[in-house]
């Protein structure tokens, strides 16, 4: 059985979130936007995910650590834009900042 990519879950996540926002704000068809690019996420995550779980190779872990840290390092930066700009969704990009530095203490090479 498959299930959904963790990386996957948080952009349907902050995709539904976003549809909640604009839904409140009177905006139905951008709600309904963000909501298809949720179920857009959820669809892509399912088929994303490995039937069976595979053994990495170390060029591989070591590119992915780095896609994490340029990840980690933009959400902290979004982060601080959006405290200015738009402080109802600095919590998603702070989210998604402390997903990537889990992520990176998880794919650390032995």
């Amino acid at each position: 059985m498959r299930t959904i990519t963790p990386g996957y879950a948080i952009g349907a996540g902050c995709f539904l979130l976003l549809a909640g926002f604009r839904l409140t704000e009177g905006r139905w068809v951008w709600a309904l936007v963000f909501a298809l690019a949720a179920a857009c996420q959820v669809y892509l995550g399912l088929r994303a995910a490995p039937a069976t779980p595979a053994r990495e190779a170390p060029a591989h872990t070591e590119r992915e650590l780095r896609t994490w840290r340029a990840l980690a390092l933009s959400s902290c930066a979004l982060t601080a834009a959006l405290l200015f700009l738009q402080p109802v969704l600095s919590p998603v990009a702070a989210g998604a900042g402390v997903y990537c530095l889990w992520r990176i203490g998880r794919r650390r090479p032995a």
